[in-house]
Parts: structure tokens; sequence; C-alpha cells
């Protein structure tokens, strides 16, 4: 499809679902269109239209169980595997419709922008050509199994601080070519199905009020199916409807509209006609009104099902570095200590609307016993607990200047803690989570101060659970600061703490000062609980390394929605914990259980580092496959890692998370790897990276244009070079004309092939010309005059290229 198709360019749907819509319509009122719009299903129980039952799928069924849960979405896209993902799509399809539900919220398209996105993991990457093909291919997967899908967030949602408030200034060109692409693949491949818009403002706008947004998605995308919006999205849901919502909100809980509101002139009938008419196509075209839901099944994972979450968690697993061949682990291996969260502490999923609950599942720890059986000893030290909050700092560890347990509390009634506090009072322990005096206002602030005395000596933990903004000092250092919207977010299992550490003597006591404003949480909440570690967990892991063969570290971080990245760092102890352990041993392997990049100050210090994701149920026994080499990594980075914070995107206040409610998108089209390429910076790992046990080459690229059919063809030979079974990707980016003022490279194609060693095998890409088009004044270009095609291992390593003309 081009990608500047209008509706009239895509095949409207099947002439006999418009039949029987225009049949429906007829015998409508229009206080029942309203009713469908307002999702009042009971109200219409006598026309034949089944009410929308709806579950969050992106990465398995959110909320139930007994379900699969599948890597989450970024790990997905790690595979670059078009038929792996539209098989999940199929699965999660399978399993939404046996548990009852018609339309599954997902999948997620929103490009990565910057690391700090909380919720990239539940997103398929930063290159909208990936993102496109692979959320098609969810998509039609899961449509294939009598559902809807909800393909979201339309568009340039890209950050969670301020989500509902802040005003997204995006330049027009980086709209179309970078925020709104992967939706253009998704609809083109789906046109019938819906889709789901942003929070924020877009330009000035809120996205669910935007007349240009929906004349986008829907006139010039193509999108025949409904619009609608996230769950908290806006108060003003008739200016929504005036504008292009279709459906006023995720089931009857979502709707804010009263009878009668959208009758009367509040909007046109045309308009009201057209939301109805979307929303029945949908229902049609999706075989929702032929084929209702069954009664809920009990238990739908089925072990097909939990076979492919085992290939997927294989697929997407990411051999980042591999010093002196350190994997696989060899059969010689004596003993191997695996060190971290590692048993049923190990994190299978993000929390929030992509959380899925894995049931009984096969843990790391479990995976690598299993695995090497009798004749290897491995021995599991804890080392950290993670990214998990903290045990409540005791009173008998707090004393105010008085000489009282605990600290002295002063309240502001501001956002901030200046003035004349409201009340004085000495705390025991702050853990809260309503106000804890009487008469403060909705947003209030505190500061609480004393000394804190140590009962051990070494590297202490703290954690900050807030809602809202908190700052922990210690002896005048900053230990631990942020913000978290909402302490634990309602759709998930985990708690979202802020975390540090600073070495102290026990006995010795040290000045405390914590200050606190609920100005940031979520809704006029509030909350806060200081927690600590006092004895260190490390020293017992170093000395399990020490007399270990290998030494395996597994270390995590929370993520999910309602919540950014504040820092790159690994949060808490877990980067001391891999310093300490790869100078006991020096064949230290870590395993990032992450939602993307992470700072390693420690990456020359280690052999090997695998990057896990949250690989679903399936993460134990992939890992266990890829570290004893039963299996090759085969995943490749669908994000950038970058060397340090400064890199990329948003790297100023105006650019992340904005100034005065605005964000500006200053970089345009240049995000992800087009950034680093444009602005010439190193990453520590680039888009597209991951390595193999084996090695391939690829030959000489052969390129030529079709200028009847508009197409770009090349050939690559690729040939396992190595001596044992593999998969490369091979990964074609194009160079535009120097006229098209474009990215330095563009992913343009993508193949994934596993081959036996010594064998080879010929590729062929088809590539349309409209996927070498710019956005300018309005329309899609192609620039004439020489591209460059290019055969890549990543988006930095070139294997071949040629250049060809094209008019």
């Amino acid at each position: 499809m081009s990608p500047g198709a209008t509706v009239q360019a895509i095949a409207a749907a099947d002439p006999r679902v418009v039949d029987r819509v225009d049949a429906v319509l007829a015998r409508m009122t229009s206080a029942e269109k309203e009713s469908l719009v307002r999702c009042d299903f009971a109200a219409l129980a006598h026309l034949g239209i089944p009410a929308l039952t709806m579950v969050d799928a992106s990465a398995g069924l959110r909320g139930e169980q007994n379900v699969t849960a599948f890597p989450v979405p970024l790990a997905q896209a790690a595979t670059f595997d078009e038929d792996l993902t539209r098989r999940i799509g199929v699965a999660i399809g399978t399993e939404g419709r046996a548990k009852g539900y018609n339309t599954l919220l997902g999948p997620t398209v929103d490009v990565t922008r910057t690391w700090h996105f909380g919720r990239q993991a539940e997103s398929l990457g930063e290159d909208p050509l990936l993102a496109g093909r692979l959320g098609a291919a969810l998509t039609t997967g899961m449509q294939s199994r009598q559902v809807t899908a909800t393909v979201k967030h339309f568009a340039a949602y890209t950050q969670e601080v301020n989500r509902f408030f802040t005003d997204t200034r995006v330049p027009d060109r980086a709209m179309h070519e970078m925020y709104q692409a992967p939706f253009r693949r998704v609809i083109a491949a789906a046109p019938t199905t819906s889709v789901m818009m942003a929070y924020p403002k877009i330009n000035g706008t809120f996205a669910t009020q935007h007349p240009t947004l929906f004349a986008d998605v829907k006139n010039r995308l193509g999108l025949q199916g409904y619009t609608v919006p996230d769950f908290w999205a806006g108060d003003d849901q008739v200016a929504a409807a005036k504008a292009g919502m279709d459906l006023a909100g995720l089931g009857p809980g979502g709707v804010k509209l009263a009878p009668g509101a959208l009758t009367g002139g509040a909007i046109s009938a045309a308009r009201l006609n057209d939301a109805a008419r979307r929303i029945l196509v949908t229902m049609f075209a999706n075989g929702l009104v032929d084929n209702p839901v069954p009664a809920p099944a009990p238990d739908v994972s089925t072990a097909a099902h939990k076979s492919l979450a085992h290939e997927a968690a294989l697929a997407s697993t990411v051999l980042l570095a591999n010093r002196s061949s350190a994997l696989p682990l060899p059969s010689s291996l004596r003993s191997l200590a695996v060190i971290g969260p590692a048993g049923t502490d190990a994190l299978t999923g993000v929390a929030g609307s992509t959380y899925v609950d894995p049931g009984t599942w096969t843990t790391p720890l479990q995976a690598i016993r299993a695995r090497v059986g009798g004749g290897t000893t491995v021995t599991h030290a804890q080392g950290t607990t993670g990214d998990v909050p903290l045990t409540t700092v005791p009173a008998s560890a707090l004393r105010t200047s008085g000489g009282a347990a605990g600290l002295t509390g002063r309240y502001y009634a501001s956002a901030q803690p200046t003035g004349t506090p409201a009340a004085t009072r000495t705390d025991s322990v702050i853990d809260f989570t309503s106000a804890p005096v009487e008469n403060l206002p909705t947003v209030w602030s505190a500061t609480w101060s004393g000394t804190l005395t140590p009962t051990h000596t070494g590297l202490h933990r703290f954690s900050l659970l807030p809602a809202g903004t908190a700052t922990l000092k210690i002896g005048g250092v900053t230990v631990v600061s942020g913000s978290r919207g909402t302490r634990r977010f309602f759709l998930g299992t985990y708690d979202y703490p802020l975390q540090g550490t600073i070495e102290l003597t026990a006995g010795k006591a040290v000045s405390i000062e914590l200050t606190y404003s609920n100005a940031t949480a979520d809704q006029g909440t509030c909350g806060l609980t200081l927690g600590w570690q006092p004895a260190s967990l490390i020293p017992a892991a170093v000395q399990a390394a020490r007399t270990a063969d290998a030494a395996v570290v597994f270390v995590n971080r929370i993520a999910g929605e309602a919540m950014d990245h504040e820092q790159l760092t690994l949060p808490a102890d877990q980067n001391q914990l891999i310093s300490a352990v790869a100078a006991a041993n020096s064949r230290t392997i870590v395993v990032l259980n992450t939602d993307g990049p992470v700072a390693m100050p420690w990456l020359n210090d280690v052999e090997a580092v695998v990057q896990a994701w949250y690989g679903g149920r399936g993460m134990g026994t992939a890992l266990a496959a890829v570290l004893f080499g039963d299996s090759d990594p085969s995943g490749r980075l669908p994000v950038t890692f970058p060397a340090s914070p400064a890199q990329g995107p948003g790297t100023t206040a105006a650019t992340y998370p904005g100034a005065n409610a605005t964000v500006s998108y200053d970089e345009g089209t240049a995000i992800g790897y087009r950034y680093y390429d444009d602005k010439g910076q190193q990453p520590q790992f680039p888009f597209g990276h991951g390595l193999s046990y084996t090695t391939f080459a690829h030959g000489a690229l052969e390129a030529a244009y079709n200028a009847t059919a508009k197409t770009v063809t090349l050939s690559v030979t690729v040939t396992n070079s190595g001596n044992r079974q593999g998969t490369d990707v091979v990964q074609i980016y194009a160079t535009l004309p120097a006229g098209a003022a474009a990215e330095p490279r563009r992913l343009v194609a993508f193949r994934k092939l596993t081959l036996a060693p010594g064998v080879n095998q010929r590729v062929t890409f088809t590539i349309p010309a409209d996927d070498l088009t710019v956005w300018n004044a309005g329309t899609w270009t192609l620039v004439p005059g020489l591209h460059t095609f290019a055969t890549a291992r990543d988006s930095r390593t070139v294997t071949g290229q040629r250049a060809i003309a094209i008019n």
C-alpha cells in the first residue's frame, strides 16, 4: 500500500457486509444509533447487535487466569518475524474468544522515541516499518478468529509523564513518516479494524477531539472500522464525537454521555450515522454478529500455545555480547552460580494493561537446573531482590532533633514545601496512602527530617514508593529522587519504587531529609513509603560466584503504564552486584530482564550479556536453551541501546518531559537509529543488533527497478559460514537522494532465516517505491535520483550495497 493511499485506494469491505450494515441502519432510530455509540447494547438486542466485550491483549489476556503469557510486544518485535507474530495474534485471538471477548485491545504500535518511555515494552520498537509490519501480522492474526483488534494509540504517544495533559508539538512530516506510519500498514492489511486514539494534545488539540487526526486515520489511511478513546480520555465526549470519535468509550464504564446527548443537534445526523456505520461495519466484517462468543472457558492455554510462547521467547532473546565464546556454556561445566531474581521473583511481564498472569511456569532457575541434570552443581544466591519496594524503615532507626523515635514532619497546604507549615508533628515511620493530617487541600507537600542510625556497615538500599514526587537525602547526599503517578497501577501486580544506594557505618548517625509533593500524583491521590535494606545480599553472592566455574546474574527493572524511567541505570544495587560478581568470577554472564536499554558500566568486565526482555511463561526454558546452546539466540534489537543518557532524542527539558505542559519533538523524523546516524552518535548497541553462535556471509547485492510495477527487487545469497545451525536476520536499508532531505538510512525490508552449517539460500526482496517516498507539503513524494540499498546485520553494520537510479 502506498504511504499516501486514500480510502478510495483501498478495497471496500465485502459488499455483503455493506448491504447488511445498510439494512440494520435503515431500521435504527437516531436514539438507537446513539445507544450504539454509548455502548448501551441492551437497547440494541432486538436488532441482533451483540455487546462489545473488551480485554487488554498485547501479550495475552490481561486480568484473566489460565491463559498464555506471551513475551511482551517489544520482545515480539525483537523476533523480526512476521509469521511468528501472526501466530501469536491467532493464539491471543483464539484465547480471547474462548474467554468470552470479541474485542481485543491491541496491538500497540506507538514507536519508541526515547529510552524514558515506561510503556516501550508494550509497543513494537522504534522503526515504523518494523512496528507496522509486525502490528499488521498481529492484527490479522487476531481478527482471523472472529474478534476485532483495537490498534493503539493514534498518534505520537511516546511518554507517560503528564500523558493526560501534555501538548505534543510534532512537525507534520514526523507525524506522517514516523508516528502514523505503523498505523498505515496495519490499516492497509486490516481496514475494518478499530483504532484507539491517544491521550495527549497533539499540536494544541487533544487527540480525541482532533479533526485532522480523525481525517488522517479515516480518509488518508483508509480506516473503515471505528475509532475509540482510551479509558480516561477526556470529559467532553460530545466534542470528541463531533470531531470524529465513533465509539464513545471502552465499554459502558468509559462512557460519560447521558442518553440524548448526541441527538437533537449536538452533532449532525450524518456524523452520528457515520459513527454507527463504522461500529457496525467492524462488527459484521470481523464476524462478531454471526459468531457470538461462547460462555467463558475456565482454561484456554493449550499445549500448542504454551509451546508457541516458548518459541517466541527463544526467537526474541538477543545475545548482545559474547567475549571469548563464553556462551554457550560448555558441557564440561561442573558448577554454576545463578544469582539474582531468577526464581519465582523473576518478572515475566510488565505492569499495566500488558500484564498477563503466567500461572504455573518454569522459572529460569528451575529451567537451568533441569537442563544441566545431575552433572553440574547449580547454586542460587539471591544477591539482590531486584526492583522491588523494601521494608519500611522502622522508628527504632530514626530520631528527631529532640530525640524522639521517628522524624519531624512538616505539612504544607501547597504544591511545594515553602512558607509556614499547616501542621508539624513527629511521624514514627513514613508509610501512608492518604493524607496523614487533617484539613490538607487536594494538592499538598511535606518534609521530614532527623537522623538515621544504621544497624549494619556497608552498602544500604533505600526505596521510595510515592504517588507524587519525592527526594531522599542522607548525609546531605541525594540517594533517591523521582516521581510516580501511582504507587501501583490498578491493572498490574507490581509496585513502582524509586531506588538508591549509599555506604553507611553501623551505629554512626547521619542526617536524613525527605521531601514530598502529591502535585504529580494521578487524580489527586497521595502516598509515600520509605523503605530500606540495611544488610546487603551481595557478599553471599560473591562467595557463590567465587567457587563456581561460571556465574549467571539476573537483573531486572519494573516498567509499565503510568510511569517513565528517570534514569538509564539499573535500579538499586544491581550494578554493584554485577561488578562484584564479575570481579570474583571471570566467566560472568549477565541476563537483562528489562523492558529496554539500560546503562552498562560493567560491560567490559563481563563475558556475555543476554537481553531477555520480559519473556512471558516461556522465558525460563528459552533462557536455559540459549545459555547451553540448545538453540541459537535469534532475536535482534528493535530499539537502539544508548551508550549514555545523553544520547538520542529528548535530552533537554523542552524535548522531554516538556516544559510548561508542552513537549517539543524538535528532532523531527530523527528518532531511533535515525537520530544516532544523523548526529553521528555511537550507541552501545545499534538497532537490529544481535549475535549468533555461528557466522553468516552475505553475497553481492543485486538490485533492479521496475518502472512499470514501481518496485525495487533486491537479491542476496546468505551462507551459514560457521559450524552449527543458526539464524540470521537480513536487514535492508535505503539511502534516498539528497533532494529528499531524509534520514541517512531507513529500514525498508527484513527477512529471518535459519540455515544449517555450510548451507546457502538466495533471498529476494520486493520493495514498493512508495516505501521510498517522503512527506512533503501535504503529499507523498518519490524524489527521483540515485537510491542506495544496503544489506546489513544491523543499522550500523553494512555487508553490501548497490545504487540504482529511480525516476
